[in-house]
């Protein structure tokens, strides 16, 4: 909620409620805490961010530092993700730390058009060997450094690509992949309308929770890379529904550089 809050500048608590699955006193008491700490106003109805605010100030790590949490197992998806792209193919690469490891993996590859909505991709993706990289464009989203809107929209309209490689903030096996901010959903879709074949990357911690925005059923995606600890109940809801499952190994000697 605090990461909401940053990017949009506002928060709603009936928005927030529906959003986390919580009650709407919950979401006041939250509301008062941040106040209290002096990065929020409570306002009728929800929060207003106070000026000059950072991140920090948020309690919310920067992206780099995100990567860091399991950082093993992330790095084990980026590589299964890596090894179904072939040299001469497109790819459109979401925002998102498990993302990012699969564009460290790509460096070992060449000749390839990375299109992508975040900005750390899009400099791990610049030394790949004879490889052009394209940043759709959009309102920046300063927690993850992505692009989001109706202009990054836009842009996906007019590409087509063999591949989408996107991150979900929550997979429930009936209402499918998730995520907490509407406006990122719209543009996860997006990618998903430009690529032949679209690919879930998301660890086993992601299952068994709901966030405000579906954007994929299991119908619309062709894979799913996980990891050894997602519930099998749920991956076999998944699979029957058409979205092959592919369990990581979450232990890997080496972590691409």
């Amino acid at each position: 909620m605090r990461r909401r809050l940053f990017e949009r500048g506002s928060i709603r608590v009936s928005e927030e409620a529906k959003s986390f699955g919580v009650s709407e006193e919950t979401i006041r008491r939250d509301i008062k805490t941040m106040a209290a700490e002096g990065v929020a106003d409570a306002v009728f109805g929800g929060a207003v961010l106070r000026p000059s605010t950072t991140l920090a100030a948020l309690g919310i790590p920067p992206v780099d530092q995100r990567a860091q949490v399991q950082e093993r197992s992330k790095a084990a998806i980026g590589a299964a993700a890596a090894a179904l792209v072939e040299p001469g193919q497109s790819v459109i690469i979401d925002a998102g730390t498990t993302t990012l490891a699969l564009a460290r993996c790509l460096r070992r590859h060449r000749r390839l058009t990375i299109i992508t909505n975040a900005i750390p991709v899009a400099q791990v993706c610049a030394d790949i060997p004879e490889s052009a990289v394209y940043v759709i464009g959009g309102r920046l989203v300063p927690g993850s450094l992505s692009m989001i809107g109706p202009q990054a929209q836009r842009d996906l309209s007019q590409v087509s690509a063999d591949w989408a490689f996107l991150g979900a903030a929550a997979i429930d096996a009936e209402r499918g992949f998730t995520s907490a901010d509407p406006y990122e959903a719209e543009v996860k879709r997006a990618m998903i309308a430009a690529a032949r074949e679209t690919v879930i990357l998301a660890d086993g911690a992601k299952f068994g929770s709901r966030r405000f925005a579906t954007f994929a059923s299991a119908g619309d995606v062709a894979r799913l890379l996980t990891t050894a600890d997602a519930p099998a109940e749920a991956v076999a809801v998944l699979e029957s529904a058409g979205t092959a499952v592919t369990l990581c190994d979450s232990v890997l000697e080496e972590t691409p550089s």
